[in-house]
């Protein structure tokens, strides 16, 4: 039975629309859950994936065991690098008014109990600036370049050991019309102690893992293993995002209304072939959408805990360096009946080449 279905073309260019947006919106989220307004353009996003549990697959008579383990690091310290721009009609001017500015900004910081000696100077540049002038000739005119002035650029680098603090040193540098942050480094001092303990970690992790197999009645013996340490620091982790809700614009709304006015569309059977039948005119009418500039969210995405055995300080609330250890031990694995057969075999060839020795030691005795 041939069923005609008339449908408002508004509600098939809707349809359109929304396959189509849905091929491509959806935010940083469409690849990792998450929640908030990380997954605000993408609110039908539902996560069916099954979690996903790495199996140890014994090959013939080896066996393979993992520990992976991570700690969470305060830093030690922070330096916080600001850059400052100065331009001025000569070299002297410009020299004053940055070494001004740079007076002022130590003074302020000292009074955070910041000493001059933890804040470094790194002049950048100072380059001639150029501006273009229109000469009007008798029968021409043209535009030359001319010099207008120095442009400096420094960079100063405060370090710091509270990190509340960051708040107030921004603070001043607004004050002397300092305002780009480039980026915080984070210090650590004594590495080797964290890796340490990383190890010590590491080997909790495997011999737990042994002490299975050995309730299981299996005995593993240690062939060969391998490891390796890493680290990575927050300036790594930040990612970014953009949430947003856009409407329809008037424009939109008037052409949705002409074009469902004038006329419908028709599905034949089982959606099978679509005929429209709207009019040029209604068709041909053009306008332009100019969008806002969206918010861009930064944030710090911390390393997810789900590919370790153990996390060392998990629960931690500031951005942190984060260290890694793996360790990777290979076995060759038997049953406890296999192991107690190997045993008295090794026994009884042991017992024999010690009767062997005897047998010689008695023949090459003196009579």
């Amino acid at each position: 039975m041939r069923k005609i279905l008339h449908i408002g073309a508004s509600l098939f260019l809707a349809l359109l629309s929304t396959r189509s947006f849905a091929q491509s919106a959806g935010n940083y989220a469409v690849e990792k859950a998450a929640s908030g307004n990380y997954i605000y353009n993408n609110p039908n996003y539902i996560n069916t994936e099954r979690a996903v549990v790495p199996m140890t697959n014994p090959s013939s008579s080896s066996i393979s065991l993992k520990a992976e383990v991570m700690m969470n690091v305060r830093a030690t310290s922070y330096t916080a690098i600001f850059a400052a721009t100065q331009n001025g009609r000569d070299a002297y001017e410009v020299d004053s008014l940055m070494s001004g500015r740079i007076a002022q900004v130590k003074y302020a910081l000292g009074m955070l109990g910041i000493n001059e000696s933890e804040i470094h100077i790194d002049a950048v540049s100072m380059v001639p600036t150029y501006a273009f002038k229109v000469e009007d000739k008798k029968f021409n005119k043209r535009s030359i370049e001319i010099p207008t002035g120095f442009e400096m650029k420094k960079n100063i680098h405060v370090l710091f050991k509270n990190h509340d603090v960051l708040d107030r040193i921004i603070s001043e540098m607004a004050f002397a019309d300092i305002y780009d942050l480039v980026k915080i480094d984070y210090n650590i001092d004594g590495m080797q102690t964290y890796y340490e303990e990383l190890k010590k970690a590491a080997m909790e992790v495997i011999r737990s893992k042994e002490k299975t197999y050995a309730d299981l009645q299996f005995y593993i013996e240690t062939t060969g293993m391998s490891d390796g340490f890493s680290v990575s620091y927050p300036i790594e982790r930040y990612k970014s995002y953009t949430a947003y809700h856009s409407g329809s614009s008037p424009q939109a709304v008037q052409y949705e209304r002409q074009i469902r006015e004038i006329n419908n569309f028709t599905v034949n059977s089982k959606n099978t072939t679509i005929h429209l039948d709207a009019t040029a005119d209604a068709r041909n009418q053009s306008f332009t959408i100019q969008t806002a500039d969206k918010n861009r969210t930064i944030f710090y995405d911390r390393m997810p805990y789900n590919q370790f055995d153990k996390v060392i300080n998990a629960d931690i609330e500031e951005p942190s360096i984060q260290f890694y250890y793996s360790l990777q031990l290979t076995y060759v694995m038997m049953t406890q009946k296999q192991r107690n057969i190997n045993l008295e075999n090794e026994n009884l060839i042991k017992k024999q080449q010690l009767e062997l020795q005897n047998n010689r030691k008695k023949r090459h005795r003196p009579r």
